[in-house]
């Protein structure tokens, strides 16, 4: 007799409503209201809802993915969120990283070197949160071996600016009052991040340095090529 296993894919059928998805959600944050997240998003399907009823909350969310990494059903939210965008012809938000990713950059001693204390890391939310769990060990070990501080709230999850989202460039989402939040109370002297999207509008609200990782190998790469000429 065949011993044959069979793996069932949860869908938004199986959220339970525990409201653990909410807490890392940039755009509840924002609002304050269960109908933007993907619990509400959830519940308001089992309920009968069709994606054009969700119109507004599905224009909201910029896809950081921290709900996916957070939900203890393992339920596929951001693909949930997806497909009904899909349903409704909204634009894709998902995007390739790149093979010399910033995680990858961020890998490099030389690069981690260049890190200190006085530093405000800020990951890209929707990489980190695709593969948290190979991640999340990494960038736990360059916190802890610098010192630095990074975008990471009480749960481990990487609060995203949603700069360069689809909603953000739709003008659903207040980048600026979500970077505001995410710095407030933090002390830093200069930041580095990942997106180089996110250079501008945190150089403007912070007033700190900021540099992109990719710009910390560049000068790693500059050193190294001095070093062979000399």
């Amino acid at each position: 007799m065949l011993n044959i296993q069979t793996s069932i894919v949860a869908t938004y059928a199986d959220c339970q409503g525990c409201s653990l998805c909410i807490l890392p959600c940039p755009m509840w944050q924002q609002h304050h209201d269960v109908m933007f997240s993907p619990q509400g998003i959830a519940k308001a399907m089992q309920s009968g809802a069709q994606a054009d009823d969700l119109r507004e909350p599905l224009e909201n969310c910029i896809h950081c993915g921290a709900c996916d990494a957070i939900c203890p059903e393992n339920i596929d939210l951001t693909g949930m969120i997806t497909q009904f965008r899909q349903d409704i012809s909204l634009p894709e938000n998902s995007k390739k990283e790149d093979a010399l990713s910033p995680f990858v950059i961020s890998c490099d001693a030389s690069v981690q070197a260049q890190i200190g204390d006085d530093d405000l890391y800020i990951i890209d939310a929707a990489p980190f949160h695709a593969d948290y769990a190979n991640r999340i060990e990494h960038y736990d070990a360059l916190r802890k071996q610098t010192g630095c501080g990074m975008n990471l709230d009480l749960n481990r999850m990487a609060i995203a600016t949603g700069i360069g989202s689809v909603a953000d460039d739709a003008g659903q989402f207040d980048v600026k009052k979500q970077v505001q939040w995410l710095v407030q109370g933090r002390c830093f002297e200069r930041v580095i991040v990942e997106n180089h999207a996110d250079m501008v509008l945190l150089r403007e609200i912070t007033g700190k340095p900021v540099f992109c990782v990719a710009e910390l190998l560049g000068i790693v790469v500059e050193r190294r090529g001095e070093n062979e000429a000399g």
